[in-house]
């Protein structure tokens, strides 16, 4: 998962960089989503999961594509001071190659010198909300422009009437967004008079009722996804280049198989199709950057049973209403243990059967982490036969002399006319080589995937790391 699919301008992506910021968390790419879409907002994080990086990313983008500086777009409200202070310079970080700037107002400041400031109108407000409502209800002033009222760490709040003085002062319509890490009945009450609507933005399962909680008395967390270890998990051990071989093999072994394939890029579900289709298999890819009738025409293609195979790029298992599958496919074993587990509640809700991991050398650190998250190994499932054949032979050098089709008669190859120059030896001589006995490259060695960083080889193979890891 990359913000490739959110179209982000280059001067984004090189603050993004800046800060080691490659890829969206799955909780990150939902939020980005939700505020793409407009409503109101309550996401359910907390400060590790960095939520910023998807309720102001897609700001900064538009803000990006505008000349023109003037006039606050958002404010941020955040209760704790150093927060304020760290989201200031956040922001700062990712705009700087595109020239936004953010001012911070907290209680540590001179109050004439922030007036100033407020009234100069930052293109995006930071504050703490006692002293920013202080500054409005003595300067009079109000905002025209503000997009997003976001209010970081809401459970913090201590004096919400602050936070009403200020929702008072934006004259506009905007959108605003709430994030909490807990609930409580003063946050409640805050989202009805604060929100409209709002939508819910969590990686989590939702909590049952009180009654529920009482009769069952669970001592597990309720909101994190589960696997327990009578699931049906298994990986296969990929030989270098045979990955696509094996996922083909795999699928020719189960032919009458509805299958949901998750991959790490909409390139590498693409490609996939392609090759599943020259195979006359019946398959549709979707991702994320698909327009709502597109996906939902293929989608639907899948879930009537027009087609068999599901091939998904970029996507999180949580953003498929899935009914049934036989199987779901780990072409690319994800780089979160979360979205590993929110792929596997499809098999805890009977949605499908089996989930399979096609383990090559670069999946190795990604699949040892979860392993290590889980408690236990999946299951081992042999090579296919026709993969072991492929990679186990090697390839038949063809004979440098053969008889002539019209006269039965040995064709010697022609000799090149005179003498290579000096320093410049013909490549077959100097590898020593025969160039017709070369194999010729097959679709295994253009297979995509994930790109990033090189992944160390264990020296003892998949199964012996499972072994020392579970023994």
């Amino acid at each position: 998962m990359s913000f490739n699919q959110f179209r982000l301008r280059s001067n984004i992506l090189k603050g993004l960089q800046d800060v080691n910021i490659e890829n969206p968390s799955p909780l990150q790419k939902k939020i980005i989503k939700a505020v793409q879409n407009g409503s109101d907002l309550v996401i359910n994080t907390t400060i590790e999961e960095k939520p910023e990086v998807g309720y102001l990313i897609s700001l900064l983008n538009q803000i990006s594509q505008t000349e023109r500086r003037q006039g606050t777009r958002a404010i941020v409200i955040t209760a704790d001071k150093e927060r304020a202070k760290a989201i200031d310079e956040w922001i700062w970080a990712i705009g700087y190659h595109a020239a936004i700037e953010s001012a911070c107002i907290t209680e540590d400041g001179d109050i004439k010198e922030q007036m100033n400031i407020l009234a100069a109108g930052p293109i995006i407000l930071v504050a703490t909300p006692g002293r920013l409502a202080e500054l409005l209800q003595s300067g009079r002033m109000v905002f025209r422009e503000v997009e997003q009222l976001i209010v970081d760490q809401s459970e913090m709040i201590q004096n919400w009437e602050d936070l009403e003085v200020i929702s008072k002062r934006i004259i506009n319509k905007c959108q605003r967004i709430f994030t909490a890490s807990k609930d409580s009945k003063e946050l409640r009450e805050a989202e009805k008079s604060l929100l409209q609507d709002p939508e819910l933005v969590t990686m989590a399962k939702k909590s049952p009722t009180p009654k529920e909680k009482t009769e069952k008395a669970p001592s597990k967390k309720i909101d994190e996804p589960i696997i327990t270890k009578d699931l049906t998990q298994y990986y296969i051990n990929v030989p270098p280049r045979s990955k696509i071989s094996t996922l083909m093999a795999h699928l020719d072994n189960h032919k009458s198989d509805t299958v949901v394939v998750f991959t790490a890029s909409r390139r590498t579900a693409d490609r996939l199709y392609k090759i599943l289709r020259k195979s006359n298999r019946r398959a549709v890819s979707i991702h994320s950057e698909l327009d709502k009738s597109a996906f939902e025409e293929r989608f639907g293609r899948f879930t009537s049973g027009n087609v068999q195979h599901l091939l998904v790029g970029e996507m999180s298992a949580s953003d498929l209403p899935l009914e049934h599958a036989s199987q779901v496919i780990n072409y690319d074993v994800p780089e979160e243990v979360e979205e590993y587990k929110l792929r596997a509640e499809l098999i805890g809700n009977g949605k499908a059967t089996k989930i399979v991991s096609l383990v090559s050398k670069q999946d190795r650190s990604d699949i040892q982490t979860i392993c290590k998250s889980l408690g236990y190994a999946p299951e081992e499932v042999p090579l296919p036969e026709t993969v072991k054949e492929k990679t186990a032979t090697p390839p038949a050098k063809k004979k440098s002399k053969s008889k002539s089709k019209s006269n039965g008669k040995k064709q010697e190859r022609s000799k090149p006319r005179g003498k290579p120059k000096k320093g410049k030896p013909s490549h077959a001589k100097k590898s020593g080589r025969k160039l017709e006995g070369l194999p010729r490259p097959t679709f295994d060695q253009l297979e995509g995937g994930r790109t990033g960083k090189k992944k160390e080889e264990e020296k003892k193979g998949i199964a012996g790391f499972f072994k020392k890891l579970f023994s």
